[in-house]
């Protein structure tokens, strides 16, 4: 029984992989609204309605899902860990997510292509990141009350955000490296340039 339930969550995570890496490569090609989910259908040898048993719409198709902090790992930050430094903790955070999230480095980068490309899409990618700077400025003021700013919350949010596409720019640049080390060697600059 374990063994068919790993081969079907093997297999339905190939297919999201396939679902995603076409709709990427169809943006690159034709433009993000040049393209239709019968298009991405095709493309990936696939019917329409796997696609939406994957994906609610073509922007999630091309984003990837919405990145879901771990429960507990929220809960771990909003005592005030793990280190009991803001931004270290924020940092540790930021680096489980990629860990999670930077599987397939040639996907990653051709997903950055596609959303810098393509102006709806960047403005799209750009409203998820607004909702994700929102639950993260409500944890930050979890942890260290009222007096910690939202002004400040979401500046210490885009702060990340610029060090993720810093490394993604390094890792496009040296795609050899693991992109963990190019997220730790952005924050390691960032550090100096601060300092």
């Amino acid at each position: 029984m374990n063994q068919l339930c790993n081969r079907r969550e093997t297999k339905r995570h190939q297919t999201a992989l396939r679902l995603q890496q076409c709709a990427i490569a169809l943006t690159l090609d034709r433009g993000f609204d040049s393209w239709t989910i019968d298009d991405l259908a095709a493309a990936a040898d696939v019917s329409r309605r796997t696609v939406f048993n994957y994906f609610d719409g073509k922007a999630d198709v091309v984003l990837g899902p919405v990145v879901e902090l771990d429960p507990e790992r929220v809960a771990v930050f909003v005592a005030g860990g793990p280190s009991g430094d803001l931004l270290s903790d924020v940092l540790t955070m930021a680096a489980d997510v990629i860990e999670e999230h930077t599987s397939d480095k040639d996907m990653a980068a051709a997903g950055r292509r596609a959303v810098l490309g393509d102006p709806r899409l960047l403005g799209l990618a750009h409203q998820r990141f607004e909702d994700v700077t929102a639950e993260f400025v409500e944890h930050v003021r979890q942890r260290d009350g009222d007096d910690f700013s939202p002004d400040r919350a979401r500046l210490l949010s885009r702060l990340v955000v610029t060090l993720f596409d810093n490394a993604a720019e390094r890792a496009e640049a040296e795609p050899g490296r693991p992109f963990a080390e190019h997220f730790d060697a952005a924050v390691r600059d960032a550090r100096d340039v601060l300092a």
